[in-house]
């Protein structure tokens, strides 16, 4: 990255929204969400959003200034993706040039501003650099008064037009037990173009696929081994991301032993697709250390996340994710929903 991002102070560094079914806790720095508690009559309190297991630790914010320092639950990403091309990406894509150095996007790696909030709300906002094509950043965080739920808004203002692939980053726990992912989509799957981290991803690079259940593992042969991707814990060790097109209505994961359902819902005629990062204790250098279990699961108006550096082939299904159209005279609102519901028994 080209610079350090600013070390957010620890007075009033995160604030705690509590209504009657549950607790929030939005963090300033990076504006991240999580933990979240879900309540409900006569069950155990369920906290599905994913906290790294350094993300707490002092030492880890010096180490790792930014968003990795700090990684937990959900958080949005303008514009989406990485800024560095990876090894072995096919000559056919087109090369971009990021519009900063911060993977993720500047916000991800900076402290936000509180604004004024009421008993059921929080929110804050940045302000992006001079010269940067978004000017600002302002997300809401809603309690719903009556139900396990939290709405949440997120509005980009841009100083110049442009078209920037943008994300959200809800990342879910995997160390709940048996997780179930329920969800639709008309268009094809697509498996990264390269190993999502070498040596460590178990998906064939850039296979395509039409069911969660049965994607192509990396085993070198036509017609090999599949792997479902719907049900966690996975049976082996691995690192990937996978992009699936035209999802159609909310997604769920079922946490089977937990007893609870965690739905996402969101604005999916701006963002079309859904990524899903598998970090199941696939990435052994520091700060992962073999040791971090989660899911993202990504609402996504790019190609995986590398709209920013490349251009797929026209030819490509991915190519037409191109990201938002953005106008300084129109703000752009994204809203999405994370609401929970206990499982009969």
């Amino acid at each position: 990255m080209a610079s350090t991002p600013s070390s957010p102070p620890t007075e009033d560094a995160a604030r705690r929204l509590r209504w009657a079914h549950g607790d929030a806790e939005l963090h300033a720095f990076g504006g991240m969400l999580a933990p979240v508690r879900f309540r409900a009559a006569g069950r155990a309190d369920f906290s599905p959003l994913h906290v790294a297991p350094w993300a707490d630790d002092p030492q880890a914010h010096q180490q790792w200034p930014g968003l990795l320092g700090r990684l937990r639950g959900e958080w949005p990403c303008v514009p989406f993706g990485r800024c560095d091309r990876p090894d072995g990406l096919p000559g056919t894509w087109q090369a971009r040039q990021p519009a900063d150095d911060w993977a993720h996007g500047y916000a991800s790696h900076h402290r936000w501003q509180w604004l004024a909030s009421d008993a059921l709300s929080l929110a804050l906002h940045i302000e992006m650099p001079p010269g940067h094509p978004v000017q600002r950043l302002t997300r809401t965080v809603r309690a719903v008064a009556d139900a396990p739920a939290l709405e949440i808004t997120l509005q980009i203002d841009a100083r110049k037009p442009c078209r920037l692939p943008v994300a959200l980053h809800p990342t879910l726990r995997l160390d709940l037990g048996r997780v179930v992912l329920d969800l639709h989509h008309d268009g094809p799957g697509f498996a990264y173009p390269v190993p999502t981290e070498p040596g460590r991803s178990r998906l064939a690079p850039g296979a395509r696929f039409e069911q969660l259940g049965a994607v192509p593992l990396a085993d070198g042969s036509t017609g090999g081994p599949t792997g479902d991707f719907a049900h966690f814990p996975q049976p082996a060790d691995g690192e990937d991301l996978l992009q699936l097109m035209d999802i159609v209505g909310p997604v769920s994961a079922r946490y089977l032993d937990a007893g609870w359902s965690l739905t996402l819902d969101w604005d999916r005629a701006l963002l079309p697709d859904l990524m899903l990062w598998v970090s199941h204790r696939g990435r052994l250098a520091p700060p992962w250390n073999g040791r971090h279990l989660a899911l993202g699961v990504e609402p996504v108006n790019g190609a995986w996340d590398l709209g920013r550096i490349g251009r797929l082939p026209a030819d490509h299904p991915l190519a037409a994710r191109d990201g938002i159209a953005l106008h300084p005279d129109e703000p752009c609102v994204i809203r999405h929903r994370l609401s929970a519901r206990p499982l009969n028994p």
